[in-house]
């Protein structure tokens, strides 16, 4: 997997870190949010539990990192100016990707997807960074985010045969040709 770092971007001092940490959990904890209460409107619990403790981990890790920036002067990014190959932040699953019809087992894939992504940038940061602190920090970033992909692996290895397909949809869409 790449690192979803963008091609010859570095990030080099403990501001910029901390600038895209703070983003790239705001926008995870925010999005397994929306995707929660999305599938609890759809009466999805099991899916919509799955997408309720990852926003919780990710609020966890946005109140630590939160603290850890104050001592900083963090630089303002523009959206488009983050180092991430991508126009949202590597952890943030595509909202597209979410339907109503989305398995137990779909869900658990879909965020170990991503969570390995911002485990990944993390690790690329760390690899190209030429400051000690920056990697150090890059490093411990990417070992919050593989606690989240060992907890979702075993979730995955926990689905059964029914976790795998969504439930008939009692009131499917009707066409309107």
């Amino acid at each position: 997997m790449s690192n979803d770092l963008k091609s010859g971007d570095a990030i080099n001092t403990l501001p910029e870190l901390l600038a895209h940490a703070l983003a790239m959990e705001t926008e995870a904890a925010e999005r397994y949010g929306e995707l929660a209460d999305q599938m609890e409107t759809h009466r999805k619990a099991a899916v919509a539990a799955i997408f309720r403790r990852l926003e919780k981990a990710e609020q966890e890790h946005l109140d630590d990192l939160t603290e850890r920036c104050s001592k900083f002067d963090l630089p303002h990014y523009a959206p488009w100016d983050y180092h991430w190959s991508h126009s949202e932040s590597p952890e943030a699953i595509d909202i597209t990707k979410v339907h109503y019809h989305l398995s137990v087992r779909g869900a658990v894939l879909l965020a170990l997807e991503h969570e390995r992504k911002a485990t990944a940038f993390y690790a690329g940061v760390a690899q190209a960074a030429a400051d000690a602190e920056v990697r150090t920090l890059a490093l411990h970033f990417a070992d919050e985010e593989r606690q989240h992909i060992g907890w979702l692996e075993a979730c995955l290895a926990g689905c059964g045969p029914t976790d795998d397909t969504a439930l008939d949809d009692p009131d499917p869409p009707l066409s309107q040709e």
